[in-house]
């Protein structure tokens, strides 16, 4: 990812022109990444449609897809976009469905590895999106066909291509075969 080095706001970031490129403010500095290919877009579908599928039938709030972005940050501003989002009934109630960035972090975040991302700023990433009340954080792994749930203050679970996925008691009954997400 690039950096600018002059600090922006939300407003500002949200301002920009669409030029298909993909931006992330992180404590004022504007972060781009050209888009990341037809497999990493391909496995962000499959997660936020598998969100989206079982919350239509538990209606315990909504998917949304990454080109949510997520305010979770004030002075400067941080404004992340996972790959896949999950916001409950009760975060919804505070904000409603916004016109711009969501003022609360995700209950829960999809980020996906693309081939260009580096751990280290995927884990940073993990954690900018717990300290900011995110639940859970799923990051999947397409090279290693494995899936990884971050929490605040339990060791990650990795699950592996004969693992299921399961989304706890922030979506209780939410299953997914790891195989499904990584045919």
């Amino acid at each position: 990812m690039k950096q600018t080095t002059t600090l922006m706001t939300a407003q500002q970031l949200m301002e920009l022109p669409d030029d298909a490129m993909r931006y992330e403010l992180i404590a004022g500095e504007l972060r781009m990444s050209p888009p990341a290919g037809l497999e990493h877009s391909y496995y962000e579908v499959k997660f936020s449609s598998a969100l989206h599928h079982f919350l239509m039938k538990k209606r315990l709030g909504i998917a949304v897809g990454a080109d949510a972005g997520f305010l979770i940050r004030r002075d400067p501003d941080t404004v992340l976009s996972p790959d896949a989002a999950f916001i409950s009934n009760a975060s919804l109630k505070k904000h409603g469905i916004t016109a711009g960035y969501y003022p609360l972090a995700p209950d829960l975040a999809v980020e996906v590895v693309s081939p260009s991302d580096a751990m280290t700023e995927v884990r940073e990433k993990v954690r900018r999106y717990l300290s900011a009340g995110t639940k859970i954080v799923w990051v999947a792994n397409p090279r290693r066909r494995t899936v990884t749930q971050y929490a605040p203050g339990v060791a990650p679970v990795i699950w592996g291509i004969d693992d299921t996925i399961d989304g706890g008691e922030l979506l209780p009954g939410f299953r997914m075969a790891v195989r499904n997400a990584f045919p």
